[in-house]
Formats: structure tokens, C-alpha cells, sequence
């Protein structure tokens, strides 16, 4: 049962965690700011707790994607990605989603938050489908 690809899990959820670093640094810090009503020194308060359980939180999806993948025979990279960013698409976006509508959240957080979470699981798909076989 726990013979899975640890280094691939590990892999995936470091390339998660270091792309939310991208996006929400450099590429869409200041209009992710303005959508959800906060200034630059709010985004400077993030606790090394935070940092740390958001890893682990991509590690547990990542272990979890790669029991989906087990279900598939190892998918080579391709369909791996699809079915990554299927589940992406067909689970993850459409939970923000309702949240937001229901917070009254703005649509362009929406996008940037949801737009994270397609790229994150494409990547996380790459990864595994790289090492599968």
C-alpha cells in the first residue's frame, strides 16, 4: 500500500508550493491584492506556519493525486497532465467557485486563485507522468 514514488510526491508538491510563490509574487501579487481588499504590508505577515502547513497541504494532494494515478496503470505524461487538470477543473475550481459566489468574493480573485490551482495540477501531473513507468 505505501509503495508509492515518494521522491515524485515530494517533487510534485514542491513544484505546487514553489509556483504559488510566482503567482502570487511577481506574476499576480498586486492585482490579487486589490481584489481581495489588502495592501502590500498585508501580504508581508505571513507566518513560517503558514508556509510550512501549505506544504504539507500540497503534499497530502499530491499523495492523493498519486493514488488516482495509481488507478490508471501510471499514466504516461500526457494523460496524466489531462487527468490532472480534470480534477483540477472538475473538483477544485467549482469548490472556490461556490465559496466565492456565496462570500461575495470578486470574479478576478476567482481567476487568480482558480488559475493557480489548474497550473498547480498540471504541473503536479507532469511530475508524475514523468516518473511513471
Amino acid at each position: 500500500m505505501w509503495d508509492f514514488n515518494w521522491i515524485a510526491i515530494v517533487l510534485a508538491a514542491l513544484s505546487g508550493f514553489l509556483v504559488g510563490g510566482i503567482w502570487y509574487g511577481p506574476l499576480f501579487l498586486k492585482p490579487w491584492l486589490v481584489a481581495e481588499g489588502k495592501t502590500m504590508e498585508d501580504a508581508k505577515t505571513h507566518a513560517p506556519t503558514v508556509f510550512g502547513l501549505s506544504f504539507l497541504l500540497n503534499l497530502f494532494s499530491a499523495f492523493v493525486l498519486a493514488h488516482v494515478f495509481r488507478t490508471y496503470g501510471d499514466p504516461g505524461l500526457g494523460l496524466s497532465v489531462m487527468i490532472a487538470v480534470g480534477l483540477a477543473l472538475g473538483f477544485v475550481v467549482p469548490a472556490y467557485g461556490v465559496n466565492y459566489l456565496f462570500a461575495g468574493r470578486r470574479l478576478a480573485l476567482f481567476l487568480i486563485d482558480g488559475g493557480y490551482w489548474i497550473v498547480v495540477y498540471a504541473l503536479m501531473g507532469a511530475v508524475f507522468g514523468l516518473f511513471a513507468g
